[in-house]
């Protein structure tokens, strides 16, 4: 927090998470640290049998404006793994990937992921391109939906 302009400006929950950080010193991430070339490994095996992997992004629709407002740190993080289990590790790993429109739930945009080997981000970049370009997502816009035939994905 000491680098951070102005500090009473963030989140409650960014400045418990800088207090507890501070607190535990840096144990939890040397211990995920070296774990990580291992994790590098069984997720980069996948892409010695696929060459891009598509998933969903989320596991649910976005929430309601405000529904992680007034959660806990520790509750916020909850719901977002919960709503996210396909994107978070991936995420963690830094993992080349990149989110692309899927079409609307409700009114509401969702998307979907590419993911890549190591060090695929051109290819990733350039897949979302060609799907941008075919599927024509600037035409859509929230709250319109898409008919059945007219899908981004």
């Amino acid at each position: 927090m000491r680098d951070v302009p102005s500090p009473h400006l963030l989140d409650r929950r960014t400045r418990d998470a800088a207090r507890l950080g501070r607190l535990l010193g840096g144990a939890p991430l040397r211990v995920a640290r070296r774990a990580e070339a291992a994790l590098h490994r069984r997720v980069g095996a996948l892409f010695t049998r696929y060459d891009v992997v598509l998933a969903p992004t989320t596991a649910a629709p976005p929430p309601r404006i405000g529904t992680l407002a007034n959660m806990s740190g520790w509750n916020t993080d909850r719901a977002m793994i919960a709503a996210c289990p396909y994107a978070w590790p991936w995420n963690v790993l830094g993992w080349p990937g990149v989110n692309v429109p899927a079409g609307f739930v409700d009114g509401l945009p969702v998307g979907a992921q590419l993911l890549g080997p190591a060090h695929s981000e051109p290819l990733l970049v350039s897949l979302a391109a060609q799907l941008e370009a075919d599927l024509r997502w600037y035409e859509h816009r929230p709250g319109r939906g898409m008919s059945p035939d007219n899908r981004a994905a």
